[in-house]
């Protein structure tokens, strides 16, 4: 099936039977690479929601666990949760270790910031690592500034005001869209790709989007949660989706920073253990 007509499919609703099953059949698959691939297919043409997730209560009570909805972070998420997961209880388990800091849950301890929060702890956690400078020792960093009285300010950003947001630079290494077009065939599959974004004076965050890169048919192929016309999850050839990047304008896209999936067997054991 092409991804042309991947991308116009609706997907039904995964029931918890179905993402049962799912996790027991990616089990079976040798790497965590396999695993992604298999259970990111699986989402295909999943509505794209705006915050789909939350803590149940409180600032967002929205569900902590949904796999109806989506939105580029929280599918991203599920899918290294699942990869990771011996079944689905263990599933929702790691879904709340990769968007949380450390228990209790609650809107305060959540990984709001990708580059200031998200990446570094999943990165600490044993889930990502790092995959820019291994593609390039020399890339660039963009860095991004927290202060609390100036990002509080900025539409779009208040609902994080209970949160506990760190403040100070956080600075994220990327490759420069021209390069990652022409090195594109040397990401790793089952990467999680970070959009990073020119500086703007009132959109404060440097990493916009979040997408998957795994192996296709006819080689590497991204997977995400589109806000775009789509309003749902699409797969594109890997570069067809650079260069539509380098045709933004009002907020160029700059590059793409590299974060590749890596076993998570001992974190995912310590997490079924610790009952989180």
């Amino acid at each position: 099936m092409t991804a042309l007509v991947l991308a116009t499919l609706v997907a039904a609703p995964l029931g918890e039977r179905q993402l049962e099953t799912a996790i027991e059949a990616a089990q079976r698959q040798p790497t965590i690479a396999d695993r992604i691939e298999q259970i990111s297919r699986l989402f295909l043409g999943t509505p794209y929601g705006q915050y789909p997730l939350g803590e149940g209560s409180g600032v967002e009570p929205q569900p902590r666990w949904r796999a109806d909805m989506v939105d580029c972070q929280t599918y991203v998420e599920t899918v290294l949760a699942m990869a990771n997961a011996k079944n689905l209880a263990q599933a929702k388990a790691l879904l709340d270790d990769i968007r949380y800091r450390a228990p209790p849950i609650s809107f305060s301890s959540r990984n709001h910031f990708t580059e200031a929060q998200w990446l570094p702890a999943n990165e600490a956690k044993g889930y990502l690592i790092e995959e820019t400078p291994e593609i390039d020792r020399h890339a660039p960093s963009a860095t991004l500034v927290l202060r609390r009285e100036e990002w509080s300010k900025v539409k779009g950003l208040e609902r994080l005001a209970p949160a506990e947001i760190p403040e100070g630079k956080f600075s994220i290494r990327y490759l420069p869209l021209a390069e990652a077009r022409e090195r594109a065939a040397q990401i790793a599959p089952g990467s999680v790709m970070l959009i990073v974004r020119a500086p703007h004076p009132q959109r404060v965050v440097r990493v916009s989007h979040m997408a998957l890169v795994v192996s296709g048919a006819k080689g590497l192929v991204v997977r995400h949660a589109s806000f775009g016309e789509e309003k749902k999850v699409i797969e594109e050839g890997i570069g067809a989706f650079l260069d539509r990047l380098a045709t933004y304008r009002n907020w160029p896209v700059i590059g793409v920073a590299l974060a590749r999936a890596v076993e998570a067997r001992g974190r995912a054991d310590a997490v079924a253990k610790s009952g989180q």
